[in-house]
């Protein structure tokens, strides 16, 4: 009869199991002592644990899901935009859980349901990439010390009796100004890519309990809902698509 759990079965041939097995007994049958052999037996017992263990782990890990080119949350500097990937990721895995569990037939329809998802995520990808270089940008800005640049330059501005120096020193704390505003503008910005980013962790969030819902309809009430999860998803794909090209038309300007 075939071995129900691969894992344990694979670790029973574990090298180092049977290698501390073999050595025990030598030893046990050298020295006539039955307790080293049975200590290797102990050591054998718990090393095939211990590798089964590991191997239901490896199983586990190689069925995580990603998204092609989204940044390794860990590698995110930002919280809230490694919290949301974090979010991204987590929905996405529960939701291939529920497509595992979905009978092959209803499984063809349901992926052509969720056709657009990919395109959603790429959308992720890139609201991620934007969010990360705004918050290093940000990051090496030191906003007060501009500000208090601004108040030195307009004091000078102020107390010169030169035309041409005041002028000077008019265009230097303009220039600051405007470096100021565009830091400020940039602040906006990201608030508006961390709300792109947690309405996609909402539609992913959603999606499981949906496809749960389709698998209990009859094909009639299917399509419909089929219809309606399509077009929402390519309603929010297309509303992302148009924030994104204000986005980055904003970073341009800036």
């Amino acid at each position: 009869m075939a071995d129900k759990n691969p894992s344990v079965a694979g670790a029973f041939v574990n090298p180092v199991g049977l290698g501390v097995v073999a050595g025990a007994a030598t030893v046990a049958i050298a020295l006539t002592n039955p307790i080293v052999g049975a200590v290797g037996g102990g050591v054998y017992v718990a090393t095939v644990v211990i590798d089964a263990i590991r191997r239901r782990r490896a199983k586990k890990k190689k069925k995580r899901v990603s998204i092609p080119m989204m940044k390794d949350p860990d590698d995110i500097k930002d919280p809230a935009t490694r919290s949301a990937v974090q979010k991204i990721l987590a929905n996405k895995t529960e939701l291939q859980k529920v497509l595992d569990d979905t009978p092959t037939d209803l499984q063809i329809h349901i992926s052509r349901t969720l056709g657009s998802l990919d395109e959603l995520e790429m959308h992720a990808v890139r609201l991620v990439e934007r969010a990360e270089d705004i918050t290093t940008h940000l990051s090496q800005m030191n906003l007060p010390a501009l500000v208090a640049e601004v108040k030195q330059l307009a004091t000078r501005a102020a107390a010169s009796r030169d035309p041409a120096a005041r002028q000077s020193f008019e265009e230097a704390k303009q220039a600051r100004m405007d470096e100021i505003r565009s830091l400020k503008e940039l602040k906006t910005t990201k608030d508006r890519i961390d709300a792109n980013l947690m309405r996609v962790v909402a539609v992913l969030g959603a999606l499981p309990t949906k496809v749960v819902h389709m698998r209990a309809l009859d094909s009639e009430a299917l399509d419909q809902l089929s219809g309606d999860i399509s077009h929402d998803l390519s309603t929010i794909g297309e509303e992302l698509k148009t924030s994104e090209q204000v986005i980055k038309q904003q970073l341009v300007a800036q």
